[in-house]
């Protein structure tokens, strides 16, 4: 009975933090926009609103160190009742027809269904190595600490505990009433969803209908490389892409219609984007500087110094802690100016990556065009027809202008800012690969150029040429790599024919929808289902060899050794409070691994951990060649493939 009610109380408390914040967030997005805004307007502007002031506000709670469940819940409550008093109420919407063909939205509620099915069906980050290595790791230790101040875990040499953390805070919207990771894949689906949105304002800002931005949307979300990482992961580059999207939709609004208050929201979003990813840094740059150019005329000294200031706002938080606590804001890289050292950084042989971390322009500078075809190859199956767009942005940006110039241009600085992306010309084929998705703002920028520049004849054959292949490669990779399992499928199959059969009759349940039996019913209905599909995610309490060396401790809170372990979500337990610790030298979450056998084994027993866990990911090279355990260690067993030893 306990399980029930720990599941109902998740789900209430989830309830609780979702209708605060969409309250707030509603009427604030509304507040942004005229009263003939229609239903999609208010959608995207209240989701973009929801996010960034989510992200704000539990970073103002971190840094003093106060980032637990009950104080967000109350600034919510405070925030929505601001809101009510002080924000007009929206204005009611007007009737008119739908902004989306129906026709286009059945072509994307296939992928819609498989996605959530696959969300809530399988174990969290079953396909994301980043996940379970390091992403839910961060926010763990968010959730846990209660503050942004200090570095999450890393293992030495390994340093993503510096990686800044506005994705990581966004999964707390799912981690905070659960207080487990098991739907951290949500907050990327509601990022898609807001995604499709954005491209279709954007469509209505470069002259083209809503529903073409739909369709562009749809074929960047269908392609291999969107789909493959940002469903059932935590990755955040869904996070960051929204953030650029929606930067540049608010930026040429702002520029069309000299909204001062919208100009401010797309720098806010841009600050979402920097903060998310420190890869995203140079394109959050193109971007800025794009908005920037696009409102040159309309917005004085005063307004664009603001903007830039927002711009930095909900990053600069991160990169300022890495600095303080490290020495160098962009830690582990080393940062020069010319021949001049700036910061340090991490290098050589204390790395882990070294090796793996090479740009494409550095293996096109040392390798030559070979790296261009090795790189070909992945690009085509994780893209599709995606890159013919991004290779026609120099033609669309001579031939156009105005708007869809600078979404083309858009595009082209993102590829630039790809080309010197560590990781994107790594000669390992899976790096090779996983760095494909740094690329995913400049398709996305250049699909929703091409889109708008196309004649509809020819826009209507490549988008259904483009969703096409793009469907075929998908469930290819789906199916050979397991993901999609038969009944699985079936499932994911019937939602779709659900859903379709309920657009078909959509006039009929809207009538229905008058009545309070038929409302109450519905809610009850979707109540069961939602408890029914979360229940079996709940984390086993089953004992492991960690949990045992705890209990054998007489301490929970003692801390366990972390070594060359590949999955150190797996550590943290069902509620992610083991203290995991590395043993290194330096702050932690920027520890330099110890080369010598003898001082790394009096680091560990210095640290008094309840255990060692070691693992045998080797690029880590945390474990020194010729480094054993002691012959007092005791071995416990192991734990997703590493070994446990009591020390």
């Amino acid at each position: 009975m306990s399980f029930w009610f720990s599941v109902l109380g998740g789900l209430g408390l989830e309830a609780i933090l979702l209708g605060l914040t969409g309250f707030a967030s509603f009427r604030a997005g509304c507040a942004l926009l005229p009263d003939s805004a229609d239903l999609l307007e208010r959608i995207g502007f209240a989701g973009l609103v929801g996010i960034t002031g989510w992200v704000a506000l539990l970073q103002v709670l971190g840094l003093i160190g106060v980032l637990w469940l009950p104080v967000v819940i109350a600034c919510l409550a405070v925030g929505a009742g601001v809101s009510w008093r002080l924000l007009p109420a929206p204005a009611a919407l007007r009737h008119s027809t739908s902004p989306v063909a129906w026709g286009w939205v059945a072509v994307a509620i296939p992928f819609a269904m498989l996605a959530v099915v696959e969300v809530l069906w399988a174990a969290p980050a079953t396909n994301s190595y980043d996940s379970v290595h390091y992403l839910i790791v961060n926010a763990a230790h968010y959730l846990d600490a209660g503050t942004i101040r200090s570095l999450p875990f890393a293992q030495p040499g390994d340093n993503t505990g510096t990686a800044p953390g506005n994705g990581a805070l966004l999964l707390l919207a799912v981690m905070l009433p659960f207080h487990n990771a098991a739907l951290v894949g949500l907050p990327n689906l509601l990022c898609a969803g807001l995604l499709v949105v954005v491209t279709a304002m954007l469509s209505r800002e470069l002259g083209r209908g809503a529903w073409v931005g739909v369709v562009a949307g749809l074929v960047l979300l269908t392609t291999v490389c969107f789909f493959e990482t940002q469903v059932r992961s935590a990755y955040d580059d869904a996070v960051g892409l929204l953030g650029l999207m929606a930067a540049m939709l608010c930026g040429l609004r702002a520029a069309r219609t000299g909204e001062r208050l919208t100009l401010l929201l797309a720098g806010t979003c841009v600050a979402l984007t920097i903060g998310t990813k420190a890869t995203d840094i140079l394109p959050g740059v193109v971007v800025a500087g794009i908005v920037l150019w696009a409102n040159r005329e309309r917005c004085g000294v005063r307004w664009a110094l603001g903007y830039l200031a927002v711009a930095v706002s909900l990053s600069v938080v991160w990169y300022a802690r890495d600095w303080i606590i490290t020495g160098d804001p962009l830690f582990p890289q080393t940062v020069r100016l010319g021949s001049a050292q700036l910061f340090s950084g991490l290098n050589g042989s204390a790395a882990a990556y070294t090796g793996y971390d090479q740009t494409l322009a550095g293996a096109i500078i040392s390798g030559g065009w070979a790296a261009v075809a090795r790189w070909l190859g992945p690009a085509v199956i994780n893209f599709g027809l995606s890159p013919v767009a991004l290779l026609a942005c120099s033609v669309v940006a001579a031939r156009c202008r105005g708007r869809i110039r600078l979404v083309a241009l858009a595009a082209g600085g993102c590829a630039v800012a790809d080309v010197v992306t560590p990781f994107t010309g790594s000669p390992v084929a899976s790096q090779l690969t996983a760095g494909l998705r740094f690329l995913l703002p400049a398709v996305a920028f250049a699909v929703v150029a091409l889109a708008a520049a196309l004649p509809e004849r020819w826009f209507r054959l490549s988008a259904c040429l483009a969703l096409g292949v793009g469907a075929v490669l998908l469930m290819d990779v789906e199916w050979t790599n397991g993901f999609v399992p038969v009944p699985l499928l079936v499932v994911a199959m019937i939602g779709t024919l659900a859903v379709l059969s309920l657009i078909q009759v959509r006039q009929a349940l809207s009538r229905a929808a008058g009545r309070t039996p038929v409302r109450g019913a519905a809610v009850c209905v979707a109540v069961v289902l939602t408890v029914l599909a979360v229940a079996h995610l709940q984390p086993s309490t089953g004992p492991t060899p960690v949990t045992r060396a705890l209990d054998a401790a007489g301490n929970p809170n003692a801390s366990v050794v972390v070594m060359d372990v590949g999955d150190v979500a797996a550590l943290l337990g069902p509620h992610l409070n083991v203290d995991i610790v590395a043993a290194g030298e330096g702050p932690v979450g920027a520890e330099r691994p110890i080369r010598d056998s003898a001082d790394l084994t009096h680091r560990i027993e210095a640290l008094h951990p309840a255990a060692v866990v070691i693992g045998s990911v080797s690029q880590f090279n945390v474990v020194p060649s010729g480094w054993a355990p002691p012959p007092t260690w005791r071995l416990l067993g192991t734990e997703d493939g590493a070994a446990v030893y009591a020390p």
